[in-house]
């Protein structure tokens, strides 16, 4: 049973709006980065505001050095676009290396099992991907923490933020809740789903004398940590999930030890690395059972990074918010469920939907849209133009 928590009130105070924007992301992991991008490659003027000190959150702080298949597993390259650069992206600076079969046939087709992906090193992405913010002229805020909204009717009029200058607000025309966590779309009020069945996980790298190595969580977790779940919209969860994750990549080490005494932890994850948290209900639940359909605002297709042959579209529905008129979701908060959460948390597919909720932000600043009633078809055309992948006849 939680502790019942006392309350006090805070004096009211002005607020210094300290930018103006036309879309506002929140969160710099694959998600909003590549919904910065997105929007400021259609001429939006954009700001990104992130907790921590580097773009790519559990890509890159959380260790989670795989870039998933972009591709449904028999040859069918299923996404392009922001997705496919990021990826090039990733091993810009490191050492990772695209299949070669994907080199020579980069527009798929080739029956080939092997999957169109990447295995990265983080900090090499760090740099990548903050170059290219850098050159498309998103204005970062980093170590700022996203607090609340500001409602006018239907309308976000401004994002109220947290840093080393204080409290502080950015007025937008657009947001795009690319938290992970609903973050924003729980504080505008829309409606969210909560996970509290998170499994313990803790990437890590080791050095064992003879060079770096990854360490994936497969663990012998004690009884403090076995069969425990955690859920990722709670302080004191998110507490135990870093703390307890740290105890078991010591524990490895010891064991390791025992044999290599060369062997110690070389880099641990800065971030806890919760798979699905909180997430938006809206309009359209995309789920397993959507797998092989085509919607009639099918903004984007995904394979399944798990197994080869499933192929899904995702209609915007899915990430436009219900009672809020200018607020969309990207990454791993859309509204999705079960095996539909699960595909569309990964990498690439959190880009895609990033790369999508830009597109449609900065579309909308011209005449002033209702983001709930876009105009489908002209938004399908621009992300097609863009190399974003929507082709119903890739479901047969």
């Amino acid at each position: 049973m939680k502790n019942k928590i006392n309350t006090v009130k805070e004096p009211s105070r002005d607020i210094p709006v300290i930018s103006e924007v036309d879309v506002a992301v929140i969160g710099s992991g694959m998600a909003g980065s590549a919904a910065a991008i997105a929007a400021a490659r259609n001429s939006a003027k954009v700001c990104l505001i992130e907790k921590e000190n580097c773009p790519g959150g559990l890509a890159t702080l959380g260790l989670v050095w795989y870039y998933l298949p972009l591709c449904d597993g028999y040859g069918r390259k299923m996404m392009g676009g922001l997705a496919e650069e990021l990826l090039k992206a990733s091993i810009k600076y490191g050492t990772g290396r695209i299949p070669q079969i994907w080199k020579d046939n980069p527009d798929g087709g080739t029956g080939t099992r092997k999957r169109y992906m990447a295995v990265f090193n983080p900090a090499s992405f760090i740099l990548s991907m903050e170059e290219l913010l850098l050159e498309d002229k998103v204005e970062i805020f980093y170590d700022t923490r996203f607090c609340n909204v500001l409602k006018d009717d239907n309308s976000i009029s401004h994002i109220i933020i947290e840093n080393k200058s204080g409290r502080c607000a950015v007025q937008a025309r657009y947001v795009i809740d690319a938290t992970g966590d609903a973050d924003v779309c729980h504080r505008a009020g829309e409606k969210t789903v909560s996970m509290d069945d998170n499994r313990l996980s803790a990437w890590s790298y080791y050095y064992d004398g003879r060079g770096i190595k990854r360490h994936i969580d497969k663990f012998n977790l004690d009884s403090e940590v076995s069969g425990r779940t955690f859920s990722g919209d709670d302080h004191r969860d998110v507490t135990d999930f870093s703390i307890m994750g740290r105890k078991v990549i010591l524990s490895e080490i010891k064991k390791k030890r025992a044999t290599n005494k060369d062997i110690y932890p070389f880099l641990l994850p800065t971030i806890p690395q919760f798979r699905m948290t909180r997430r938006l209900d809206g309009k359209y639940v995309l789920s397993g059972k959507d797998e092989g359909k085509y919607f009639e605002d099918t903004v984007g297709m995904t394979g399944d990074w798990r197994k080869a042959g499933p192929r899904y579209s995702i209609p915007y529905r899915s990430l436009v918010a219900v009672k809020t008129d200018n607020l969309i979701a990207a990454g791993r908060c859309i509204s999705a469920s079960g095996d539909g959460w699960d595909v569309t948390r990964a990498i690439g597919v959190c880009a895609l939907t990033g790369e999508i909720a830009g597109t449609a932000a900065a579309m909308a600043i011209g005449n002033s849209s209702d983001l709930r009633k876009f105009d489908i078809s002209k938004l399908q055309k621009r992300l097609i133009k863009q190399k974003v992948i929507i082709n119903k006849k890739l479901l047969d």
